[in-house]
């Protein structure tokens, strides 16, 4: 009876932690499944805040500007950014009146009439819509004249395709666990993706409790038909989401403990009083043994881990879309103006020389003006301006020069990785990101520029992925220009000047691979640190500042992706060295 009493409590304990281990991999999945959706709302107001499109419709708006050339001159712009965009397939373009302008890709007319009826100066998704048998988002952001009047708006339709494989993803979940997201409609809710077995329909328990948890933005957690179900709503929208696996898998261990346990009593309960004490012990000893604990606390540690993973190439993989996508959309409108300034200034400079050329001529047939050009002669200085005028124009073309290469960093920077690994060369993909973070190194009145140090040695193409190469340097040059603004804290500016700051780059060959060491001068790191650099989660930052993923994305990167290396080396007072290691082939 004593033994029996016992494991009650046992067994709730052992069944409450299952349950809230199940309850932490949807808060796992849903952090994700919101990152997904943000990611899109970001790419469709990156399209929307395009400024030749923007002042093209501003137009329009005004009166300046026809329908014809408001829809050629969109046209193109929306196009390009479909080309850009991995999963945006169509763009809808409205006035202030709701009257469509132009369109290009994908149309859907579902749901429009909610989004249209709306006021609201915000982005708002509107979905699953399914188009050609696929779930796909709206996301609707208005479009704002310099003057910040709302002028019209973007209806943007996005192929859920990173949802889907966040959705199928299984991993931590077991043989029988799934995710699933439903919206509701009318009376019932609907699946974005099929169940694991295929279905598309809800049984009516687990919709009423979905429903719900809708109404009351709740989360919670269920029992039914043999599931167990955890279960919650996605911020800001009218979805469900929901991990659920089956009630044997889920209870499966602690029921064999609970077995073990009760054949135990049962065996106790037949032997002799003088038997019981050399039984009963080593039975206890079997459900409590510190190598079943073991096991059991690194099956869970295992999958756990597993889940971090993909949450970190959830954001990972969204954050370089997004960013990427901006960078290409600053480089494309950059290379227009670019490109007609490039175009004109050497006819530019013809039209100065045969103009010069013709008051020559007039002076050699003309020798002897009348007063009023000799005044005029003088007043415009003509000499000097023969003489400068030139060298305004080439100062124009070198300026010109100057913005080409930056909008051939940021197009350098922007790439967009493939399926497969491409040749690339580690330099230009440094340089590039130097460029993007100038802003943050040039000096100011608080402080003199941040020194950057290039010692490059002569490296050959490397096998990668370039843009998630290059979102590894950005994550540590961002580290390190943020490591001295925290150091500078105090400082007035002759005292940095007198201890500049300074970053050192230095490539080379070792061993058959390509290292690279990324070196600045700040305060350094304490060896507690260091050893929790790469961990998720963890950062050096005030709270509000780091998000904790930044230098986990970068450890995932190279080690996983690329198959290399990246260490971290600091001491107090001389700053931190990151070394980072390639496989050449």
């Amino acid at each position: 009876m004593v033994a029996l009493v016992s494991v009650i409590p046992l067994y709730n304990k052992l069944k409450t932690a299952q349950e809230q281990d199940l309850q932490a991999k949807l808060s796992n999945r849903t952090l994700a499944a919101e990152q997904v959706r943000q990611g899109k709302i970001q790419v469709a107001e990156q399209v929307t805040s395009r400024t030749f499109a923007r002042r093209i419709l501003s137009d329009y708006v005004q009166g300046e500007a026809s329908l014809t050339e408001l829809q050629e001159l969109s046209l193109f712009d929306l196009e390009d950014a479909i080309d850009q965009g991995k999963s945006l397939v169509g763009v809808s373009r409205f006035d202030r009146t709701n009257q469509l302008l132009v369109h290009v890709g994908v149309d859907s007319t579902l749901g429009l009439s909610d989004i249209l009826q709306g006021e609201t100066d915000e982005s708002i998704t509107v979905g699953p819509l399914t188009i050609d048998n696929h779930p796909h988002l709206l996301v609707s952001s208005p479009i704002f004249s310099e003057q910040q009047e709302r002028i019209g708006r973007d209806i943007a339709v996005f192929r859920m395709f990173d949802m889907e494989r966040l959705v199928a993803e299984s991993s931590g979940l077991g043989e029988t666990g799934e995710m699933l997201l439903a919206q509701e409609k009318g009376d019932t809710l609907a699946l974005f993706f099929p169940l694991r077995n295929g279905s598309q329909v809800l049984p009516e328990p687990l919709v009423r409790v979905l429903k719900d948890a809708i109404a009351q933005n709740t989360t919670g957690i269920e029992h039914y038909d043999g599931q167990v179900i955890a279960f919650g709503t996605l911020p800001n929208t009218d979805w469900a989401i929901a991990v659920q696996m089956e009630r044997q898998e889920l209870y499966g261990a602690v029921n064999r403990d609970l077995i073990f346990v009760g054949l135990a009593v049962f065996g106790v309960s037949t032997i002799a009083t003088v038997g019981l004490v050399f039984v009963l012990r080593p039975l206890i000893g079997r459900v409590t043994d510190a190598d079943e604990l073991e096991k059991e606390m690194l099956a869970k540690t295992t999958a756990f881990e597993e889940l971090k993973q993909t949450q970190i190439q959830l954001v990972q993989s969204e954050k370089m879309s997004s960013l990427g996508q901006l960078m290409a959309g600053i480089a494309h409108e950059i290379n227009n103006p670019v490109g007609f300034l490039k175009g004109n200034i050497q006819p530019a400079q013809n039209y100065v020389k045969d103009l010069l050329g013709l008051i020559d001529l007039y002076q050699e047939k003309m020798p002897n003006p009348d007063a009023n050009i000799e005044d005029e002669i003088k007043e415009i200085d003509l000499e000097f301006v023969r003489q400068d005028l030139p060298n305004i124009i080439n100062s124009m073309n070198s300026g010109v020069d100057r913005i080409r290469n930056i909008s051939d960093g940021l197009r350098i920077f922007s790439r967009q990785d493939r399926d497969h690994k491409t040749a690339f060369n580690i330099h230009e993909g440094i340089d590039s990101t130097i460029l993007i973070l100038k802003h943050r190194t040039k000096g100011n009145e608080q402080r003199p520029a941040v020194e950057v140090v290039k010692n490059y040695g002569e490296l050959p193409e490397v096998q990668c992925f370039p843009g998630q190469l290059n979102q590894v340097f950005m994550n540590i040059l961002a580290n390190a220009i943020d490591a001295f603004e925290e150091a500078n804290q105090g400082k007035t500016f002759e005292e940095i000047k007198a201890d500049p700051n300074i970053i050192t780059i230095t490539t080379s060959v070792v061993d058959k691979q390509v290292q690279i060491q990324i070196q600045d001068n700040a305060y350094g790191m304490k060896l507690e640190m260091i050893e929790r650099i790469f961990e998720q989660g963890f950062t050096t930052k005030e709270v509000g500042k780091g998000t904790g993923l930044g230098m986990a994305i970068a450890h995932q990167i190279i080690t996983k992706k690329h198959g290399g290396s990246i260490e971290c080396s600091s001491e107090l007072g001389k700053g931190a060295i990151f070394t980072i290691a390639l496989p050449i082939a």
